[in-house]
This record gives structure tokens, C-alpha cells and sequence, in this order.
């Protein structure tokens, strides 16, 4: 597998990819199941389990599996490094137009017309990995349950667990274990430590500030780019003053409204606190910590993958994709299709998606024209 094409897939991912993790989900699902067959949606399922129970920003967690599992260390780098950087040089542009004229409309104006076309999307993602993964009475419980946990607001990582230990229980995996008398230990929780010191020479004391209060947030914040929002809000708006309470409201709409992770917002607060270096300092912080965890767990899967339990909990994991899937078509389309244009848009995005083979990009570049039309 050349280097090249795993960065120019996930580099394609990270310039159009909308709807935060699982959004982004289904355009890798498209590129590199469907459209180039690099791996199957068992590997795929592997690598949102990890995902989810890592900290830090989901998507990236996807990309790193997938580019590991293609090329080992240089495919997990190219991987990442083509999902974020795109993200990352438009996140730092339109925070250097921020800083200067204090609003960036036109972004709001263009995105407009994608986020309708991205509910199209995550709705036929959700029937083509339905199509796949929910084909007995077993696997739709799963998906229903899945589904039904995340529109009452359930953690996704309970639910990948929750759905996982059903998987395991239909399909007997716990007695093959038992008649086998198999004691193999099924890792669960992962203990993590930090050690030593961050060098930061001829930098300044508020670089090592922003790189601690980032590596606290790649490290401990589980549930996604959301879920740092609450912790980034007290260090960087109450603890430390950095940003004011508008201007973090403005960097939380960037992150959803830009394409790539939401966590890439943590570049806008970075831009502010020290320019382009502390934007870089603050998306390593981000992206660094879960990025070393997954190495070493992807080694401690490779060690138990046969294992009948590990078997079994990823057989849950399939159909729990398709309902997150599904919660996700819902959520962003209760706020993304708020009257007929853009619900038509949608419909559309969907059709054309059904009855055509077309690459998502193109309707997402689309929609974004129609955003600055209408």
C-alpha cells in the first residue's frame, strides 16, 4: 500500500469531512471499504471499538487504526497528518481572520449548504452498513439498542461496551470460553501514567501552559471533541482568561461548522494565546496522548483477537455502528434541516446517493455553493 494514497484518502476525509466523529465515519467507511476494499467492516468495527475507548478526539483514534493496520507506524503518521492537516491550516486561517476583523460570516454562509447535504450522507452510510451488518434478529437489537441509547443521550462508550457484551452473550462466545476451560484476559480499562517533564526551550512559559492544559485534554477527556468543550471552557475562559466568553462561543461554532474533528478547535485558542506556535502546541496536545495509547493497544489486541470473547464483542460492535449511525442522522438533522430548502437538500443529497455511485465530496462541494447562492 503506498504511503501516498493513505494520505490523499485521509487528506480527502479531512477537507470535506462534516458531522464530527461519526459523520466522518461514514466518508472513511466510503473510502476505504466500500470504494478501495483496504479493509473489511470487521477491522473497521475493531477500530471504532478502540476509538471509543480511548481518550481524546474519535475520528483521529479511526485514522490511526486504519493506517497502522495498512503500514504499520509510517501508515498510522501519513493517516493522521492527511485527516488533520487540512482541518488544522483552515482552523488557523480563519482564526487569523478572526483575531483581525473580528467575525469570519462567510464561513457560516458557505457551510450552510453542506450540513443538509451531510444528514443525506449519514442516512445512506446508515442503510449501506445496515445493509452489511444487520442481516439476523440478533444484530438489529443490537443496532436498536445502540440507536435507542444514543437519542436519550446514553455515553458512546457504555454503549459500544453495552453492545459488545451482547454480542458476546448471543453469540455464545462465553460458553465456548467456558467449555474450553480458556482463561485469556479480554482487556478492558487501560491504566495510564504520566512521567517527566515537557522541554519547551526558547519557549515561553505560557507555551508550556497551553501544552499542559492540551495534554490534559488528550489524555483524560473521554467521549470526543464535546466533551473537552465544559473542561476548555473553565481553563481557558474562567481559570486562565485567555479567551472571552463570546470568543470561545465563536470557537466552539468553528469546530462544528469546519471540517475535520471538533477538537481542532483547541487551534483557534492556541492561535490566540501565541500565534501559529501555540496552534501547533495545541493540536499535538490534543491529538499526541491517544495516538501512543492506541500503539500499545492495538499490540495487546493482536495478542487476543482469536480470542472467542474479543470474537464475540466485536460481532456487537457491527450492528452498534449502524445505530450510532442512525442517532446521528437524527441529531444533526433536527438542527441542520430547519425548513424545506434545506430539507430538500437533503433529500436530494440522499437520492442521488441511492441511485448513483458518486464520491460524497462532490455533493458536499455542492451544498457549499448552494450555501453561498441561497
Amino acid at each position: 500500500m503506498d504511503l501516498r494514497d493513505i494520505a490523499g484518502v485521509f487528506a480527502k476525509v479531512g477537507m470535506v469531512g462534516f458531522g464530527g466523529g461519526v459523520g466522518m465515519l461514514a466518508l472513511i467507511r466510503q473510502q476505504v471499504v466500500e470504494k478501495r476494499k483496504w479493509i473489511d467492516d470487521a477491522q473497521l468495527s475493531v477500530a471504532v471499538a478502540m476509538g471509543q475507548m480511548l481518550p481524546g478526539p474519535f475520528v483521529s483514534n479511526y485514522a490511526e487504526y486504519i493506517g497502522y493496520e495498512l503500514r504499520g507506524l509510517p501508515g498510522l503518521t501519513v493517516a493522521v497528518l492527511g485527516l488533520l492537516l487540512p482541518c488544522l491550516v483552515l482552523m488557523v486561517a480563519l482564526s487569523a481572520l478572526y483575531f483581525r476583523y473580528g467575525s469570519v460570516p462567510v464561513v457560516a454562509k458557505l457551510f450552510s449548504g453542506v450540513q443538509p447535504v451531510v444528514v443525506g450522507i449519514l442516512a445512506w452510510a446508515t442503510y449501506r452498513i445496515g445493509r452489511a451488518n444487520v442481516r439476523t434478529w440478533k444484530a438489529a437489537v443490537i443496532g436498536a439498542a445502540a440507536a435507542a441509547a444514543l437519542f436519550f443521550r446514553g455515553d458512546v462508550l457504555l454503549v459500544v461496551i453495552g453492545c459488545g457484551s451482547l454480542g458476546v452473550l448471543f453469540s455464545g462466545a462465553w460458553r465456548k470460553v467456558k467449555a474450553n476451560g480458556a482463561g485469556a484476559l479480554v482487556p478492558v480499562g487501560f491504566w495510564l501514567g504520566a512521567a517527566g517533564g515537557m522541554a519547551l526551550p526558547a519557549l515561553t512559559q505560557r507555551a508550556g501552559e497551553l501544552a499542559f492544559v492540551f495534554l490534559k485534554v488528550g489524555t483524560v477527556i473521554f467521549g470526543g471533541g464535546f466533551a473537552a468543550i465544559p473542561f476548555l471552557q473553565h481553563e481557558v475562559v474562567d481559570l486562565r482568561g485567555w479567551l472571552s466568553m463570546r470568543e470561545f462561543i465563536d470557537c466552539v461554532a468553528l469546530g462544528q461548522i469546519t471540517p475535520g474533528p471538533v477538537a481542532i478547535m483547541g487551534a483557534f485558542i492556541g492561535y490566540k494565546v501565541l500565534g501559529l506556535p501555540g496552534a501547533l502546541i495545541a493540536a499535538l496536545g490534543t491529538f499526541l496522548p491517544s495516538t501512543l495509547m492506541l500503539i500499545g493497544l492495538i499490540h495487546a489486541y493482536r495478542r487476543v483477537k482469536d480470542n472467542p470473547l474479543v470474537r464475540g464483542f466485536l460481532s456487537g460492535v457491527m450492528p452498534a455502528v449502524t445505530g450510532m449511525l442512525l442517532s446521528a442522522t437524527v441529531f444533526v438533522g433536527r438542527s441542520a434541516v430547519s425548513g424545506p430548502a434545506p430539507g430538500l437538500i437533503a433529500a436530494l443529497a440522499l437520492a442521488v446517493l441511492l441511485r448513483f455511485r458518486i464520491e460524497p465530496v462532490w455533493l458536499i462541494l455542492g451544498g457549499a455553493g448552494l450555501g453561498l447562492v441561497l
